[in-house]
């Protein structure tokens, strides 16, 4: 075998080999990073306002004057129709979604949402758009229609709801909370709940976390809120 067919050889093998080993160690973080997760199962928490649970994560949905309107889509069309059917909604009843932010376990099932109307916050299209993704590797690619955006600090009534939007950059650039009426906080991937406390996410899933850590100083006080709905630690009450 001629040297440079070697050296090629060699160079190709040792190439193979980080990338076995940078899949391998994303593998096992994104493993343990989702398995240390604890959503809320399917459930009604009061007459107007219902969680769904899809694998790892929380979608939750509030009754308006005409639909539903809802935070974040869920991973699986089947799974999300599933959890809808056990609480007796259906996919055509949504008419708003406000998506916290546009990771495939957030958006995934948004095919099935026929009448909503989709918001998100004007800094999160670069993440659809081609312009930026995470790991250096992951885009998302935009599949589901038109689309809204929101200004940081927009007030506005959705289906009779007033909603909140905090601008919360960290996990992606465009990140947010809603705080629908004054009793229910909605966290996306912004807060972590672990041993009877909030704190950041988990770092390795988040884009920026120290302007994570920055930006969610600006949510309202946490024991003034009713509920915490995060999107991977369950359903939060005080």
């Amino acid at each position: 075998m001629k040297k440079s067919v070697k050296k090629i050889l060699i160079g190709l093998a040792i190439i193979v080999g980080i990338i076995v080993l940078f899949t391998g160690y994303f593998g096992l973080r994104f493993y343990l990073g989702t398995h240390e997760m604890t959503p809320s199962e399917t459930t009604r928490i009061n007459d107007s306002v219902f969680c769904v649970k899809d694998d790892f994560v929380d979608a939750y949905l509030f009754k308006g004057k005409q639909g539903y309107v809802m935070s974040d889509a869920g991973i699986s069309e089947t799974s999300m129709k599933t959890g809808l059917d056990k609480l007796g909604i259906t996919p055509d009843q949504v008419n708003t979604i406000l998506l916290t932010h546009t990771d495939g376990d957030h958006i995934g099932a948004l095919g099935i949402y026929k009448n909503a109307r989709i918001f998100m916050h004007k800094a999160e299209e670069q993440m659809i758009n081609g312009e930026n993704g995470k790991f250096f590797f992951i885009r998302t690619k935009w599949k589901f229609g038109p689309y809204a955006l929101l200004n940081s600090n927009d007030t506005m009534t959705v289906d009779g709801l007033k909603v909140k939007v905090f601008h919360t950059p960290g996990h992606t650039p465009g990140s947010c909370c809603f705080l629908i009426g004054s009793d229910y906080l909605l966290t996306g991937d912004n807060l972590a709940y672990k041993k009877g406390r909030f704190e950041h996410f988990n770092s390795f899933f988040n884009m920026d976390t120290d302007a994570q850590v920055i930006s969610i100083r600006s949510l309202p006080d946490l024991k003034s809120i009713k509920y915490i709905l995060t999107a991977h630690y369950g359903i939060v009450k005080n």
